[in-house]
């Protein structure tokens, strides 16, 4: 790989695969969503939905997602964020609503990440205002730890990870490789 000039305060993409490790790889990943879309698929029946994707990060396992579950589905987005281009949360910044009328249907938010929870429960209650008949989350991984909302949270999860920074399948080390198939642990 050739390596590109570093942005200032960016570090060279290529330097951040060189210091990471495979946490799942992309079969694991694809167990994980085939998983999480059998039980959504069971949970919602034919019954008709709207998926709403958290951008940016959902991108990737949103459209995953889509392809794998069954019933009619309307498909929106958010643009919510906590991070800003770093690795560490900062405040709420609520880019984008949802944009469709979601009075009365039933809404099934899909997110990459469920780390702390203050994204997903912003929006969460975002689309509770809107008069959604219900919400469901879904998050491609959750951070196991101890910090903000419990656990169990997200009604939906393909994979758990260890309190470390990941990045891969939508999540982003300094806005670089969410388009990768497999998680990854950045090293210090």
């Amino acid at each position: 790989m050739g390596l590109a000039p570093a942005i200032q305060g960016h570090p060279d993409p290529d330097s951040l695969l060189e210091k990471s490790t495979v946490l799942f790889t992309r079969e694991q990943v694809s167990e994980a969503l085939d998983k999480m879309a059998e039980e959504i698929n069971a949970f919602y029946g034919n019954e008709s939905i709207v998926m709403i994707a958290v951008m940016t990060g959902a991108i990737m396992p949103a459209a995953w997602l889509a392809t794998r579950l069954k019933m009619p589905m309307q498909m929106d987005f958010v643009h919510a964020t906590r991070y800003q281009s770093g690795l560490h949360g900062a405040e709420l910044e609520y880019r984008v609503p949802p944009r469709m009328d979601l009075e009365g249907k039933k809404v099934l938010v899909v997110d990459d990440i469920f780390d702390e929870g203050d994204t997903l429960a912003a929006i969460k209650g975002s689309v509770e205002q809107r008069k959604a008949e219900s919400v469901h989350m879904a998050v491609l991984t959750r951070k196991m730890h101890n910090r903000g909302l419990p656990r169990d949270f997200a009604d939906f999860v393909g994979l758990d990870v260890p309190d470390v920074y990941v990045f891969g399948c939508g999540m982003d080390a300094y806005e670089e490789w969410r388009h990768l198939d497999e998680i990854l642990v950045l090293n210090s």
